[in-house]
């Protein structure tokens, strides 16, 4: 009963929570909440979120609306932020997460009238295309006694069909192990089933049976008990679906979790299982002391056959290094003439590389001369010609500058020749007044001069001469003997046909 009253426990519900982000922490602590009922804070008023791991119904003034997508309007929202304005909601979070119903079936009568507790595990999830439909018409608390009810006709059905003894071979009996084995009833040998494990090949019980001294007829009536009872659960499976499909559930899994029996049959079984527990103790102990011997024969003859086989072994493998040694010194002393033949040849190689490098380096050093001859020479001849045409063209350019120069010149000389012609008159007028002007300009000078003398003109001019000479003489006299009176006086005296006594003084 204790079993019972923990699987009564967790009960299919529904409940108010604060608010969106508080679904996680709801739904974790009750593993039973199936459907909750958020509010809306009032500090968000224009936006509402969706949590992972839910359907999310929203409505809008208290109706449901669908989300539009993509892929078309449908009544499941999205996780993540949703803009809206206040009166706009998520009115139920429906968990995504498959959720375990137990379901305690008690008073199962079996084949031989014996009364058997069952406790039986119901997996299933609610389908996202009925979120809505079973979130508005489905009530928990009723669900969960539907649920019972049909497990419970389906256990009772069950416990008809099996003994006592069977029944203990159906706990941990699973529809997936009918759906891995490929069928979905009828015995078989544990070979012809995939299964990964004792308990999954014969349940738990069957299993430990199996362990604990069960005879092969026992094995084979406890597999038949097994796949009796994976069948079973796969039809259970299969009604419930039927049955819940309309309210958008699916059963995903149907679980015998355990089987309670009488204390006095299980008394039974306990000193059944003891007793051929014991026997297959005292059997496995002879066979084990036979097993020793044997063992212990096949030992000594296996010592002495391997100790031959050593002895014999040490022989050839002496024989087989003494071989191998003289081998090792041919190979050893091969090498060697091998490695001063590869040697000296390497050497001569490596002489005939350098000759020929040295060869080659000649060559190279030449054809790199010659090349840089003929760069070099045709970089002259290429300059020669760039500077004679750079001449020549210089040439060019200064000659018909000078040609248009010259015509610019010859058009001025031509404007100026007619200018002229043009002013002529005037300016021969123009010369004559600078003419007479100097003159007056001389003579004006002339008159202020107060050693100026003025002689008469005559045919060869002897007169103005013996007057300037006189006025030298004139000026002179009482001075000493002068260049310039000497001069006047030889003047004079040529001039004059006059005896002139010429006394230079003191005969200097």
């Amino acid at each position: 009963m204790a079993r019972g009253d923990r699987a009564k426990e967790i009960t299919l519900s529904t409940r108010q929570i604060i608010n969106t982000g508080d679904a996680t922490r709801a739904f974790g602590e009750d593993p039973g909440l199936i459907i909750a009922r958020p509010g809306r804070p009032v500090t968000n008023p224009f936006f509402f979120t969706v949590p992972e791991g839910f359907h999310a119904l929203v409505s809008s003034w208290g109706r449901i609306v669908d989300y539009e997508g993509e892929n078309g309007p449908t009544d499941c929202w999205p996780p993540g932020f949703h803009w809206g304005h206040p009166m706009i909601k998520v009115l139920y979070l429906v968990t995504q997460q498959a959720i375990v119903f137990d379901a305690p079936c008690r008073g199962v009568l079996t084949r031989d009238n014996v009364s058997i507790s069952i406790d039986v595990a119901v997996v299933f999830r609610v389908l996202e295309k009925d979120v809505k439909q079973f979130a508005v018409k489905v009530n928990p608390k009723d669900l969960e006694i539907r649920l019972q009810a049909q497990v419970d006709q389906a256990v009772k059905n069950l416990g008809r069909e099996i003994t006592t003894r069977d029944a203990y071979g159906l706990r941990s009996v699973r529809t997936t192990v009918v759906e891995k084995s490929g069928g979905s009833g009828g015995g078989g040998t544990p070979g012809n089933n995939p299964m990964v494990s004792d308990d999954e090949k014969y349940g738990a019980a069957a299993a430990e049976e199996k362990n604990d001294g069960m005879t092969d007829a026992e094995h084979e009536a406890a597999q038949v008990a097994q796949m009796k009872g994976a069948s079973a659960t796969q039809n259970m499976k299969i009604a419930l679906n039927r049955a819940f499909k309309s309210d958008g559930i699916e059963i995903t899994d149907v679980i015998i979790k355990d089987v309670d029996l009488p204390d006095a049959i299980q008394r039974q079984l306990e000193e059944k299982t003891n007793v051929d527990s014991r026997n297959k103790a005292q059997r496995m102990t002879q066979k084990k002391d036979v097993q020793s011997t044997t063992f212990n024969e096949v030992i000594t003859k296996l010592q002495q056959s391997n100790d031959e086989a050593i002895s014999q072994a040490e022989g050839e493998r002496d024989r087989d290094v003494n071989a191998v040694t003289v081998d090792l010194q041919k190979a050893k002393a091969e090498l060697n003439n091998r490695i001063e033949e590869i040697r000296r040849r390497a050497e001569i190689e490596v002489e005939s590389i350098k000759q020929e490098t040295g060869l080659q380096a000649a060559e190279s050093e030449q054809k790199v001369k010659a090349t840089l001859t003929a760069h070099e020479a045709q970089a002259k001849a290429e300059a020669q010609r760039v500077e004679t045409e750079t001449e020549a063209y210089v040439k060019t350019t200064m000659a018909r500058a000078e040609l248009e120069s010259a015509k610019f010149k010859a058009k001025a000389s031509i404007l100026m020749s007619e200018a002229e012609g043009e002013i002529a008159s005037q300016i021969s007028a123009m010369k004559e007044y600078e003419t007479e002007k100097r003159r007056l300009d001389v003579y004006a000078s002339l008159s202020e001069n107060p050693e100026l003398t003025i002689a008469p003109q005559d045919d060869d001019g002897s007169l103005a001469t013996m007057m300037v000479a006189d006025e030298i003489l004139q000026k002179n006299a009482g001075k000493p003997p002068s260049r310039s009176t000497i001069l006047a006086e030889m003047v004079i005296q040529s001039k004059g046909n006059k005896s002139l006594r010429l006394d230079v003084g003191n005969g200097d």
